[in-house]
């Protein structure tokens, strides 16, 4: 797709944070942690409808965008990093993974069989089958993440609320499912019918959790 990468302006980027991130100038930074790799991509595709498509003139089946990093600009110790610029189009609701050490085809970019490695740092995922996820096809759910939109997640109103403050070493963490945390009736919900297996279910939960001595709660996928 080089008309769509044409569109694209890429820079070195930074190696922290690590995962996708805003960039200087309203550019969008991805960085992941890979040791002993010698050559990176990071794909981007870009969804049916999506502005980039109808800019770069996508036809079906062709809206995927490889970008080589080079280990002397775009690598610090064992992280790799590149830093795209959204002049065309914004990079918001794209999905986008890692590929590493991967076979190449004829035009010398990624084979189309080669491992897509999923951002351990993504904030969001997605799949062509994310409506009927709970459904088992013969198909792989096949997830990449999704870049979000990170103005939006920056200036998150909290009402108020402020962070505890905890040093990692005094967090005293419980994982849990949302879903899972109530959906059974032995949860003890007061409002089981309407609450049970939500996060407002979860919510009427956070006294038990603290009579428990939890002071940090990971939600599992």
């Amino acid at each position: 797709m080089g008309q769509a990468r044409s569109l694209l302006r890429s820079g070195p980027g930074r190696p922290s944070p690590q995962g996708c991130s805003e960039g200087s100038g309203g550019k969008v930074n991805f960085a992941i942690d890979a040791p002993g790799v010698s050559i990176v991509w990071l794909l981007l595709v870009l969804p049916e409808g999506h502005e980039g498509c109808k800019k770069a003139e996508a036809s079906a089946g062709n809206n995927e965008i490889y970008l080589r990093l080079q280990a002397n600009t775009n690598r610090t110790g064992s992280i790799w990093h590149i830093e795209v610029a959204q002049q065309a189009f914004q990079v918001k609701g794209v999905k986008y993974a890692w590929v590493l050490d991967p076979a190449l085809d004829g035009k010398g970019q990624p084979d189309p069989s080669a491992n897509r490695i999923i951002d351990p740092y993504a904030r969001e995922l997605d799949s062509p089958l994310a409506a009927d996820w709970n459904v088992r096809h013969a198909k792989r759910y096949s997830p990449m993440a999704v870049v979000p939109d990170l103005r939006a997640m920056k200036d998150f109103d909290w009402q108020g609320v402020k962070s505890p403050g905890y040093h990692l070493k005094d967090l005293i963490i419980y994982e849990a499912h949302v879903r899972g945390f109530t959906r059974n009736l032995d949860s003890g919900l007061e409002n089981w019918d309407e609450q049970a297996g939500t996060f407002l279910g979860f919510m009427a939960k956070i006294p038990y959790l603290l009579k428990l001595g939890i002071n940090c709660v990971e939600l599992l996928p």
